[in-house]
């Protein structure tokens, strides 16, 4: 993964959590609010993933894929 999806991801989560508390706070949206705040966390988990896959790879040309 490469950088530009690793900030997109997080920025994606952190949106996600925010609209989560957001819809949390009324009523009616409950089930929604948990929905998004589980899919950001499942982002979070991936993010996470690709960083260590990246660690992983090791700089390019060693290796490496090279993207």
């Amino acid at each position: 993964m490469n950088d530009e999806t690793l900030t997109q991801l997080d920025t994606i989560s952190q949106q996600l959590h925010a609209r989560s508390r957001t819809l949390s706070q009324s009523d009616k949206d409950n089930d929604i609010a948990i929905l998004m705040s589980a899919l950001a966390v499942t982002m979070e988990a991936v993010r996470s993933l690709g960083e260590d896959m990246n660690q992983l790879n090791g700089p390019k040309g060693l290796g490496s894929d090279g993207s």
